[in-house]
Parts: C-alpha cells; sequence; structure tokens
C-alpha cells in the first residue's frame, strides 16, 4: 500500500508540473491549468438535464438584455437614427429641411400665437420645445410638429370658458405693448398664459396614458369623415376670429349659446359699417392676393424650383419694413408690438383651474392626435417606413408635458409645414434639430424687430393656409356617394 501511495504521488507530482509547464505556454491552457486546480483532474459529470438548463439561462440572460436594449431604443427612436445616419446621404437634405420648415415656423408662430389670444412670441416657443422633444421620441421624420390653427382656436375657445375678461370688447388696434402698459392687463395676459400651459401638460397627460395603456389603435374609430368634418367647422371658426385683424376692427366679446356665429357675423357686420380701417384693409387683403398667388406658383413649379419660396417670411419682412417707416400705428393701424427676447425659464404650471380644463383637454388631445397619426400614416405609406400609434402617442405626450413648463400651449402636426418638410428632401427626424437651432437664433436674438408687423398680415397667413382645410368640404359629396352614415359624420 505504501509502494501504491508513493506511485500515485509521484503521478500526482508529474502532472502538476506538466501542467505548470503547460500555465506558462497559452491562455487556453492558463484556463485549463484553473480548471483542474478547481475541480480536479476529472471533469463534473453533469446530466443532460443539467447542462440543459446552464444553457438556457445563459441564453434567456443574453435574450432579456437584448430585448432591454431593443425596448429602450424603440422608446427612443433617435438612438437607433443616430446609430444608422449617412451623413454623405442625409446631412444635407436635413439642412435643407429644416431651413425651409424654420422659415416657415416663425410667421406661423407668431399668427397662431395672436390666435391662441397669447403674446406672439408664445407661439414661437410652442415651434421650439415641441420639435424639439419629438425628434427624440417621434418615429415620423417628415412630420412637422407646432403650431396649428384649429388647435390654437380650441385652445382659445379653452382660456376664454375659464378666464373672466374685464371687458366686453378688446380693441384689436391696441398694440401688445399698450395691452400690457397697465397692472390689470398684465395680469389678465399672465392669467392666459397660466391656464393655456395648465391645459398643454393635462392634453400631454392624456396622450401618455393612452400611450402607456398601449390605446393608440383607438384612433381608427376617429375616422376620416369625422376628422375632415370637424376640421372645416373650425377653420370656418378661425377664419371668422381673422376678420377684425384684417379690416381694424373691435372683437366683440360675450357672443356665445344657439347660433353664435351668426350672430358673431351680425356684429362683425355692424362694426364693419361704422369703424372700418380702410389701411388695414388694403394691407390685409393685398397680403392675402399676394400670399395665395405666391403659393399657388409653388404649387405649380414646385417640380423645377428645389428651394420652396419663403412668401410667408417675405411677407412677414415686407409689413415690417414698411410699417416701420410709414409709422402705420399712428394711423390706427394693429402692430404686433413688443416681443420678449429671449427662452423662458421653466416654471411649473399652476393648475389653478384643472377641473374646468379636463374636458377641453380630452378634446384637444384626441384632435391633436388623430390628425398628427393620420397625417404621419400617410407619409409612412409614401415613403415605405413604419410609424407605431403607441409610440407616436408617446412622443407627442411628452412634446405637450415637458413645454408646458417653458410657457407653451398645446401643439399638433401642420399638413402645409409637413409637406414643405417633404418636399425638401428632409430623411430624418434630425430636421426638426437643425429647424430648433435657426428658431432658437431668431428668438435670442430677432424678436423685437417684429415689433411694428402689422396684425393683418398675420391675420392673411391665417387665412391663407385655411385654404386645403375649406377646400374639404368637396369630401361631402364622395362621403355621400360612399356611405349616408359617412356623410352625416362629415357634418355632425
Amino acid at each position: 500500500m505504501a509502494d501504491i501511495s508513493s506511485d500515485q504521488e509521484a503521478d500526482l507530482n508529474l502532472e502538476h508540473q506538466q501542467l505548470s509547464s503547460l500555465e506558462e505556454s497559452s491562455p487556453r491552457n492558463r484556463r485549463l491549468y484553473s480548471f483542474v486546480g478547481t475541480y480536479g483532474g476529472d471533469t463534473p459529470n453533469l446530466s443532460r438535464v443539467e447542462c440543459a438548463k446552464q444553457y438556457l439561462a445563459k441564453q434567456c440572460t443574453t435574450l432579456t438584455f437584448l430585448c432591454c436594449l431593443n425596448s429602450f431604443l424603440d422608446k427612443i427612436p433617435i438612438l437607433r437614427c443616430l446609430k444608422e445616419y449617412k451623413i454623405r446621404k442625409y446631412l444635407f437634405g436635413d439642412i435643407i429641411a429644416g431651413i425651409t420648415v424654420a422659415i416657415m415656423h416663425i410667421p406661423q408662430g407668431m399668427a397662431y400665437g395672436v390666435l391662441t389670444t397669447l403674446p406672439p412670441v408664445h407661439g414661437l416657443y410652442v415651434s421650439f420645445y415641441p420639435v424639439i422633444i419629438y425628434m427624440i421620441f417621434g418615429t415620423c421624420p417628415h412630420l412637422s410638429i407646432g403650431t396649428f390653427a384649429v388647435i390654437s382656436l380650441m385652445t382659445a375657445q379653452a382660456i376664454e370658458s375659464v378666464i373672466q375678461p374685464s371687458m366686453n370688447m378688446i380693441d384689436s388696434n391696441q398694440t401688445l405693448s399698450s395691452i400690457s402698459s397697465s397692472g390689470s392687463d398684465l395680469l389678465m395676459i399672465n392669467e392666459r398664459i397660466s391656464i393655456a400651459t395648465t391645459l398643454a401638460f393635462l392634453v400631454g397627460l392624456v396622450q401618455l396614458i393612452l400611450s402607456f395603456l398601449r390605446l393608440g389603435f383607438l384612433t381608427v374609430y376617429l375616422t376620416e369623415p369625422f376628422i375632415s368634418g370637424f376640421t372645416t367647422g373650425a377653420a370656418i371658426h378661425v377664419f371668422t376670429s381673422q376678420i377684425p385683424y384684417i379690416f381694424g376692427l373691435k372683437t366683440p366679446r360675450g357672443v356665445n349659446g344657439p347660433f353664435k356665429l351668426p350672430k358673431l357675423y351680425v356684429k362683425l357686420i355692424g362694426i364693419l359699417l361704422r369703424d372700418i380701417n380702410w389701411i388695414s384693409t388694403a394691407i390685409g387683403i393685398c397680403s392675402i392676393i399676394a400670399l395665395y398667388l405666391a403659393k399657388y406658383l409653388n404649387e405649380r413649379f414646385k417640380s423645377k424650383i428645389r428651394i420652396v419660396l419663403p412668401c410667408e417670411l417675405i411677407l412677414v419682412i415686407i409689413g415690417t419694413v414698411v410699417s416701420h417707416f410709414t409709422k402705420l400705428s399712428t394711423h390706427g393701424v394693429s402692430i404686433v408690438g413688443e416681443i420678449k427676447r429671449g427662452l423662458p425659464l421653466p416654471t411649473m404650471p399652476t393648475f389653478n383651474h384643472v377641473n374646468e380644463l379636463i374636458s377641453p383637454a380630452i378634446t384637444i388631445a384626441a384632435v391633436s392626435l388623430s390628425i398628427s397619426i393620420s397625417m404621419a400614416k400617410m407619409f409612412s405609406r409614401k415613403h415605405g417606413y413604419k410609424v407605431s400609434a403607441n409610440q407616436e402617442l408617446l412622443a407627442y405626450g411628452i412634446s405637450n408635458v415637458v413645454p408646458s413648463f417653458f410657457q407653451c400651449y398645446p401643439n399638433a402636426g401642420s399638413l402645409s409645414r409637413s409637406v414643405v418638410q417633404e418636399g425638401s428632401g428632409g430623411k430624418t427626424v434630425l430636421i426638426g434639430g437643425f429647424s430648433s437651432i435657426v428658431l432658437g437664433s431668431v428668438i435670442m436674438a430677432l424678436t423685437p424687430l417684429f415689433r411694428p408687423l402689422p396684425m393683418a398680415c398675420l391675420a392673411a397667413i391665417i387665412i391663407v393656409n385655411l385654404k386645403g382645410l375649406f377646400f374639404q368640404v368637396k369630401d361631402f359629396v364622395f362621403y355621400f356617394q360612399i356611405s349616408l352614415l359617412e356623410c352625416v359624420s362629415s357634418i355632425r
């Protein structure tokens, strides 16, 4: 026995010497030596079931990590965009599209800011902050988020339903700077801003809840005839709200109840016959004609001219220069007035009127997501990429909640800007980043230059951009030929 033990000990010493020499030869041999040192010379005997369990556990860990990573990339699509971005192929087109859309944002932002009964600079804020948020979370590179006429009107109606105006008539011939001169009017403007930001937060909250519950499929039930009829009716109200600015009139207040629109027109006609401002009327009508012709020429020759003529910005520049040198404000023409320079600091919405704003917030959220998603799906079908309704809901919700801390009111996709964004050659969501750079520069440095801009020019921009919504009236005959029920839903 002693001889056997000594022989075994000699064999073990020899094996140890061999493994020591192998350890120094290669990393693979070092791993082998470590294994032998831990478990002994014989490999552990595992059953096939145990081996399968270990293999599946390792694979499940890998799959879980990959699933989490993929889900994270799906929730923040810009990360995937940056990973797959081809600079030579996409960069030039994205820059051109971003600059072109930013040029449209400037006049439309100011015009729709006034339509919301807020100072025009807040329309520029809505054209800046939500665009950045959507660039990060959105999935449609051709959708232009920001101000939109119908949503601006609905926001104005929500504000008016909450606020208690101190007078029945507001003189549209006053500049915003003169309005802000008295303490009570300044408080009124601050109250309107507070209501608008609270409304934006609630709208975004509704959209986020729909996203987390994965209820994006509900947009299917908001049919095209319903949306078409709703937006056409809203366009008529938007057009009516701009008539006083075209003719330099006072805007009647306190007209409510059934047949509100006919009553409002009766009052407007009475004021028009008595107080029309002919200079403002000439500016408004000439601006409408010039804009309409310029947009027609843009559409007519878009196949031959790569860059779209920025007719709205040209109108704003000409109107500002002419008003500055001719002192139009001294002739009773309403002008924009002082515009704050710079971006606002983040402030918490006040949430003072949540109960009154819940109902309009749900309505605005539904209309906003229906219009935006329908446009996103239209572009996705045309260009062959996928748009996730739930991810879009998440993007819309965040683009309303976060900007509400920066004095923004609710936003939505704009068809006119989206068509230009698509036609300008943009391919990725980074268009929004380049657009925001241009717009941020304007807000930080150039906004005071727009002080002499006549309000009639902004009203003309709004009215001309309603053309597409008015032409939806033709759809009534089309829906009637398809189904009487669809026809009724379009005019309800």
